[in-house]
């Protein structure tokens, strides 16, 4: 059994704790006494410190952010079955690239109950989270009810700006949203204060004639209308 390394000088405890350097802090002996072991230079010493702050600080900001997404069941594209639903490979392959976001285009998923809309819609924003992107996930229903109560208390453009703060937004159930005239009027405006700015990613449980049970349309311009067909044209990619 190794001996155990002795531990570090109380200042530089210390120092690395007023820096906030968690992970070298408890790193640190074990390293330096590798080092000595294996006879490291100093720059080797310094890479293995840093390269296991920066992993750990990654593994916690993506713990924050899918913490923050507020995802109902964290869902990932690999366990999407292909195979099993109607979407053609490349458009899955497309969407899982997420070059759509990168190019500040909307995506929405069309398609009966229980065809893979949200485990898709998920998988989405969880990937952009691990490529550490901010994701917040929303039931369409609540942000309503949130953006009703933002235009009660005169907070609405607030709670809009404090919503694009995120990268990309998911609103999954649009289909099953109660609007009315108001209810329409702002998810308009929260549509177009992200145009061109954010994507949005919309799950609408809609059968469309002529789609087949499982669609998918990346579109610059915004979400259609519910009574609107995903089709080819004004920019987007229908499939």
């Amino acid at each position: 059994m190794a001996a155990a390394p002795p531990p570090l000088a109380p200042d530089l405890v210390d120092g690395l704790r007023r820096l906030k350097l968690a992970t070298m802090r408890e790193q640190a002996a074990e390293v330096l006494q590798t080092a000595m072991t294996q006879r490291w230079g100093a720059e080797e010493v310094l890479r293995t410190l840093l390269q296991a702050e920066i992993a750990a600080r990654d593994a916690a900001n993506r713990r924050i952010r899918l913490k923050q997404a507020g995802f109902p069941v964290p869902k990932t594209l690999e366990a999407f079955n292909v195979a099993e639903s109607s979407m053609p490979r490349p458009t899955f392959e497309y969407i899982a690239s997420l070059e759509w976001v990168a190019a500040k285009e909307n995506l929405l998923l069309i398609g009966p109950p229980g065809t893979g809309k949200s485990h898709a819609l998920v998988g989405c924003g969880v990937r952009a989270v691990e490529r550490g992107l901010k994701v917040r996930y929303l039931v369409a229903a609540d942000l309503i009810e949130t953006l009703y109560r933002g235009l009660a208390d005169n907070t609405v453009g607030k709670v809009i700006s404090g919503l694009l703060r995120n990268e990309l937004i998911l609103i999954d159930e649009l289909g099953f949203a109660p609007l009315d005239d108001t209810g329409c009027q702002l998810l308009f405006r929260f549509v177009a204060a992200a145009y061109e700015r954010h994507s949005l990613v919309g799950g609408q449980p809609l059968a469309v004639r002529g789609v087949g049970p499982f669609s998918a349309r990346a579109d610059h311009r915004g979400f259609p209308p519910r009574s609107a067909p995903a089709s080819r044209g004004g920019g987007g990619h229908v499939w």
